[in-house]
């Protein structure tokens, strides 16, 4: 079980605490950790810059000089063979001498008889993916303005960890099976706060309900022992968009993808409660009916990573009139 003690603070506060001195403590108290990771720690002397000029390079075709705001004393001359960028554009730029994921070394140096003081960085180079930035060129430097979040709130010279909220110590503990109830960020902040003797604070949610019966909607029956209840609810006149910067980098450390704002909010509510969630289509659910039951001796079923699987009589599924939806408690169906 991943933890990001950037999250934990927010149920008890240890963020005064070292990491080490943490992991040792919580071991101590019993509750026994793998090991921990200082995410982004090798990133180092990587900032926010701004274009201030682009310039064609005089001996090479596809070389272009910029000259960069990086909050310096004077700009930064960046010889580049990127070409998605344009002057006013935010970029993070590795100052030189920099550090990058994967032991790379950014020093200056010329490139075709023009100097260089430092490198432009995509979303690879700072060790990350589409699912964390979503707006950003997979094959291109990370313009950081294109992400509607991050326009108006980017400063020359911040560091980008800061700006991508990259900052963070994630702690991965073993969970026992006699303890189910430490697979949430809630149950390891409750050991958290006890090992401590400091203040858990819970919150209560509050949940909007709107007018109509869900019973005009949807069914949802039962036809297995193994399912005790099931709670499902409507949700109307959705977006689906990416999800804001704090909870994709939050899923990062746990160890989820992010992949839109719906799915990410499931995954969220799961590792904040211990509880699996899934959203469904409600335009893919034949009958508009959910039916908790046992799947039927080879039951095929495709999950959401298009991976197909044959089922076993005794699996629990969730499933329309017609067909499976989700092996209950571990993941969703392609077809819903």
């Amino acid at each position: 079980m991943l933890l990001s003690r950037e999250w934990l603070n927010e149920f008890a506060d240890v963020a005064s605490i070292p990491t080490k001195e943490y992991c040792d403590r919580m071991t101590d108290t019993g509750t026994k950790v793998e090991g921990y990771e200082s995410l982004a720690a090798d990133i180092i002397n990587v900032y926010v810059s701004k274009v201030l000029s682009i310039e064609p390079h005089p001996q090479a075709d596809k070389l272009l000089i910029c000259m960069v705001d990086d909050g310096g004393d004077k700009p930064l001359q960046i010889v580049t063979a990127a070409n998605n960028m344009k002057v006013g554009d935010y970029i993070p730029v590795c100052r030189a001498p920099a550090e990058l994921p994967g032991g790379v070394k950014i020093k200056a140096g010329k490139l075709r008889g023009v100097e260089s003081f430092g490198m432009f960085c995509s979303i690879a180079e700072l060790g990350l993916t589409l699912h964390e930035m979503p707006y950003a060129c997979e094959d291109g430097l990370l313009i950081l303005n294109d992400d509607p979040e991050l326009k108006d709130k980017l400063t020359p010279g911040e560091d980008i960890r800061d700006t991508l909220r990259l900052r963070d110590d994630v702690v991965d503990f073993e969970i026992t099976s006699n303890r189910p109830d430490c697979l949430s960020m809630i149950g390891l902040a409750r050991e958290t706060a006890a090992s401590y003797d400091i203040p858990l604070k819970l919150k209560t949610p509050a949940v909007k309900g709107s007018a109509g019966n869900i019973s005009d909607y949807l069914k949802v029956s039962i036809s297995s022992p193994l399912c005790r209840r099931y709670a499902a609810r409507i949700v109307r006149n959705i977006r689906i968009a990416p999800s804001p910067l704090w909870l994709r980098m939050r899923l990062r450390a746990m160890g989820v993808r992010a992949i839109n704002n719906i799915v990410d909010i499931t995954n969220y509510v799961m590792l904040e409660y211990g509880q699996p969630m899934h959203a469904f289509d409600y335009r893919c659910i034949d009958g508009s009916a959910i039916n908790v039951r046992e799947a039927y001796e080879g039951e095929t079923f495709v999950s959401l990573d298009d991976q197909p699987h044959e089922l076993k009589a005794g699996m629990l599924v969730i499933a329309d009139e017609k067909k499976a939806v989700a092996l209950a408690g571990v993941m969703g169906g392609q077809n819903s």
